[in-house]
């Protein structure tokens, strides 16, 4: 069922009003919200509809996974605030993050994802899931670009949908595991592993980092063809792909698309420790801090929209919008700055 834009936009939902629709991802569409109580604004995912027509318990099972997120509670982590169904909408409300998403960065200002931007965002990333499954047995299910943030005020990653991931529940004989195809790891397209582990996580994490690294992802092609060559094809070696990165950083990535889960990193712990080994060695002067360089955010100068969450990130110069006359003011100063420095030299003063 095809749905407008911003179909839902002026309804309250849970005390929030929706203003604008911001993006949709494969469950739902994603809302710029006011929560009215605390006057601040939220994301507000409205979930399709036909996901519940296709599986009566589908969407019940996912508010029941988004209500266990709102435990969650991490700095790299978007916050699960709220989750329920009002009349006949069921409803995912989240913290609102103003930023670009990974997916946008890629796609667009390629150029700032250097060595050390995709080494400290591996870091973060893998601080979250490590933190995900250590507290609260949770794995994500989903890791993409899309599903990544760099917030434009702390500089840091968020990382989002964790709320409709599944828990470290089994997995039933006859139930639909929903996944991306160009992350998907062989054991769940496979359904061999009936109950999730950070493995599976680490093998799309590797996806992710590889497609970061060398601008093309370890796989093309239709999504059937994708699945084939997540559960057959060995990729081409990431130093081969770039010959420029570093090679322990190449050498972790082609270990993390292992088709055996028994020959990954065995957890987050380990994924972690590597990565800031190779961060310490190449920029020793520089700490592995919580947030992302400056110039990473950058990405704002482009007029930066998140795909996961369609946020406008640009910003303008409050005090030039509030005066535009200082602009031509100040080249006047200039230019009699000049003149009076030419009268001076010439002996005319």
């Amino acid at each position: 069922m095809s749905i407008p834009v911003n179909e839902f936009a002026g309804k309250t939902i849970a005390g929030c009003e929706l203003i604008k629709e911001l993006g949709r991802g494969s469950n739902g569409i994603v809302y710029l919200a006011n929560q009215k109580k605390l006057n601040r604004p939220v994301a507000c995912k409205i979930m399709f509809q036909d996901l519940q027509d296709d599986d009566p318990d589908y969407l019940d099972n996912i508010l029941s996974e988004a209500r266990n997120a709102a435990k969650l509670s991490h700095p790299n982590i978007i916050q699960a605030l709220d989750a329920g169904n009002e009349d006949g909408i069921k409803y995912f409300i989240m913290e609102y993050v103003e930023g670009s998403s990974l997916e946008y960065i890629r796609t667009n200002t390629p150029e700032i994802i250097s060595t050390k931007f995709l080494v400290r965002m591996a870091i973060q990333l893998a601080n979250a899931l490590d933190y995900a499954w250590q507290e609260h047995h949770m794995i994500h299910g989903d890791i993409k670009p899309g599903n990544i943030l760099i917030a434009s005020k702390e500089q840091n990653l968020k990382l989002g949908d964790l709320g409709l991931a599944r828990s470290g529940s089994s997995v039933e004989e006859d139930e639909e595991v929903m996944i991306t195809p160009l992350y998907a790891a062989p054991e769940i397209i496979t359904m061999q592993n009936k109950t999730p582990d950070p493995k599976s996580d680490i093998y799309s994490f590797g996806v992710m980092l590889y497609e970061l690294a060398c601008g093309v992802a370890p796989f093309t092609g239709s999504a059937e063809e994708l699945l084939v060559h997540h559960l057959n094809t060995i990729p081409q070696a990431l130093a081969v792909m770039n010959p420029d990165i570093d090679p322990d950083f190449a050498k972790l990535v082609d270990s993390m698309l292992a088709k055996d889960p028994g020959q990954r990193p065995a957890d987050w712990k380990k994924v972690r420790a590597a990565l800031q080994d190779i961060y310490s060695r190449l920029f020793p002067q520089t700490p592995a801090a919580n947030n992302i360089v400056s110039t990473v955010v950058n990405a704002e100068k482009t007029q930066a929209k998140n795909t996961s969450w369609g946020i406008d990130t640009r910003k303008k110069n409050k005090t030039l919008e509030k005066m535009p006359w200082l602009i031509p003011a100040i080249l006047i100063l200039i230019i009699l700055g000049a003149l009076a420095s030419i009268a001076i030299n010439s002996g005319l003063i």
